[in-house]
């Protein structure tokens, strides 16, 4: 029987892991909120955040254009490619019976979605 795969929620991550207080940018708060958001089904609140993001991403790179911009809009991107991985073989897990081809297929994509957003 093949085992499933667990991986810990990305919010959590982050939560776990802050920047120090003086570093942490209004866009890094607003990704977290919008990273629960997605992950838990708040598509509406999600959506909101992502727009508030982009917003605090526009400010930022006004106020500061010698800064790079994009990043968190960028590790929103990669968070959505990973919740939409795992939620896919989270479905494909619970078919009964469940076909081999597809866990193996939506297993890999998840973890490269994984590895790709915890490599940013």
């Amino acid at each position: 029987m093949r085992q499933t795969i667990v991986l810990p929620l990305l919010s959590d991550i982050l939560v776990a892991n802050p920047a120090p207080k003086y570093d942490r940018r209004l866009s890094d708060k607003i990704l977290a909120a919008f990273a629960h958001a997605y992950e838990v089904g708040e598509s509406g609140v999600a959506a909101r955040l992502h727009r508030a993001l982009e917003e605090a991403e526009q400010i930022a790179a006004a106020a500061h254009p010698q800064r790079r911009s994009g990043t968190a809009l960028d590790q929103a991107s990669l968070l959505v490619e990973f919740v939409d991985a795992r939620n896919a073989y989270k479905s494909a897990a619970q078919r009964n019976p469940s076909d081999a081809e597809e866990l193996d297929r939506t297993s890999r994509e998840m973890l490269e979605a994984y590895r790709r957003w915890s490599d940013s």
